[in-house]
């Protein structure tokens, strides 16, 4: 009787042991593949999120290379769209201003305008978007290869991990912001595809959806700011596991990017024959200036615009010195030879009638480029692509035909190109070759005054910025330099 209590209680011991691993080996199983669960859930919005930011940055920079092609875009390549913001438009399109003309822009994505579907993160969170001013559909400021973004991407500790050469610094920003954190208060309104846009206050926006990290805090950027190099951080490891959590995914578009995408546009020979007309028309627009101002020119503008802002039409203005100076950047405001031949011309040159409907001999066929207005064939196109591109201008007259001649003629002190005498020469400086550099204040130190860094085949050593008592024996070919000449005459012919 007592060997048979034994023998069931050693049954039961076993069997109560059994159970024991079977319930232990269960629940380490359920963790196990409930860890292998919670893994691949995470991974797979991770990849949900970085599929839609990778869509939407491929549709910015398709946006970017096929523009210019539209009817009226064409002095606009390299715009990207302004983002979301204000709630008075259509859900998903573009502002038609976003900010200062030289600050950053944030808001939502534009997916309505890219001809996307909503774009949204893993947690059904609208994508964020910021671009650079140089960048933006408008305000408008100067947008060519040599702008530069004005973001910089920084690691957990504050240091830049993206854009620390201007080549580098990304134009445009793509932030997910995935789900809400702590504090961060996000209002839902049905009536809205990307919920409340809390009564237009950027900062109220950006804050309920972007992150600070006690370091850097992306919902900073200020589009009522010029001038300024926005910072943000990305998600690293852990960082939505600390005391101040931070959950923000990103792609970027760098300058590099933006401006390789669009090599085929801007080495291809549509853009070069624009260029070169472009060239040719402002020359016959200050040779019409000449003509009706006995064949008097106006001086250039000063290289370094005289300390001004390289972006700003306003600040390319001419010289009141007479006797120097005779070569420089083309002039938008001519007040000063207006001044000293007393007429009624308007002071921005491009402004004057004579300067519409203008046809090029060179093509010899029908253009009436107009840049005072957009009625011409051009639809305002020449303008917008100076307006652009002014920087790469450069323009020099004779002594003998400066706005302080009682009778102008080439007497003397006159250009020479290819040993023909002319009253100015017009240069259009194309793309930076291999040892130029063309930075600018504010960020950098201005490499913009030296025209070494624009013209090339000697023409930057024969420039004739100063004096204007010799003949100056400008080369034409051999280089990317466009030059066109205006003669004595008044008439206009590419330099030879």
């Amino acid at each position: 009787m007592i060997n048979n209590q034994a023998g069931g209680k050693k049954k039961q011991q076993g069997l109560a042991l059994l159970v024991l691993v079977i319930i232990i080996f269960l629940a380490m199983t359920t963790y196990y593949f409930s860890s292998i669960s919670i893994v691949e859930i995470k991974t797979d919005k991770v990849e949900q999120t970085q599929a839609v930011l990778k869509r939407a940055k491929q549709a910015l920079l398709a946006y970017a290379v096929t523009k210019w092609y539209q009817p009226g875009e064409g002095g606009k390549m390299g715009k990207l769209p302004c983002p979301d913001y204000n709630n008075n438009g259509v859900d998903g399109e573009q502002d038609g201003n976003c900010g200062n003309a030289y600050a950053n822009a944030i808001g939502y994505f534009p997916w309505r305008t890219l001809g996307l579907e909503i774009a949204k993160d893993s947690s059904g969170a609208c994508l964020l978007y910021a671009v650079s001013p140089a960048y933006k559909t408008s305000p408008a400021a100067a947008l060519n290869p040599d702008s530069y973004g004005q973001f910089r991407i920084v690691n957990n500790a504050g240091a830049v991990v993206q854009g620390a050469l201007p080549e580098d610094r990304p134009v445009a920003v793509i932030i997910a912001p995935e789900a809400a954190l702590s504090g961060q208060a996000r209002e839902n309104n049905p009536a809205i595809t990307c919920g409340s846009y809390y009564g237009n206050n950027i900062f109220n926006l950006t804050a309920a959806y972007l992150d600070n990290n006690g370091n850097t805090n992306n919902a900073a950027i200020d589009p009522g700011t010029d001038n300024v190099i926005e910072k943000i951080v990305a998600m690293y490891a852990g960082s939505d596991e600390t005391n101040n959590p931070l959950n923000d995914r990103l792609v970027t578009i760098s300058h590099r990017e933006l401006w390789d995408a669009m090599q085929e546009v801007i080495t291809g020979a549509a853009f070069g024959t624009r260029m070169r007309n472009l060239t040719e028309a402002i020359a016959l627009c200050f040779a019409e200036y000449g003509d009706h101002n006995g064949e008097r020119l106006p001086m250039p503008a000063a290289l370094d615009l005289n300390g001004g802002e390289y972006r700003k039409n306003s600040d390319y203005d001419d010289s009141g010195n007479f006797n120097m100076r005779f070569a420089g950047r083309l002039p938008y405001n001519v007040s000063r030879a207006n001044t000293e031949i007393n007429n009624g011309d308007d002071d921005n040159i491009f402004s004057n009638a004579y300067c519409d409907g203008l046809d090029l001999p060179s093509t010899g066929v029908t253009e009436t480029i107009n840049f005072s207005n957009d009625m011409g064939s051009d639809q305002g196109e020449y303008f917008d692509l100076w307006s652009n591109w002014k920087d790469h201008f450069f323009y020099a007259i004779s002594k003998d035909h400066n706005p302080s001649e009682s009778t102008a003629g080439c007497s003397g002190d006159c250009i020479k190109v290819g040993g023909s005498t002319y009253a100015g020469v017009v240069f259009f400086s194309g793309l930076k070759q291999v040892g130029q550099s063309r930075y600018a204040p504010p960020f950098e130190a201005d490499d913009k005054k030296d025209v070494a860094n624009y013209l090339e085949n000697n023409n930057a050593a024969d420039f004739p910025d100063n004096g204007g008592d010799a003949d100056y024996d400008i080369v034409s070919g051999g280089s990317n330099d466009v030059m066109f000449c205006i003669k004595s005459d008044m008439s206009v012919a590419e330099c030879l």
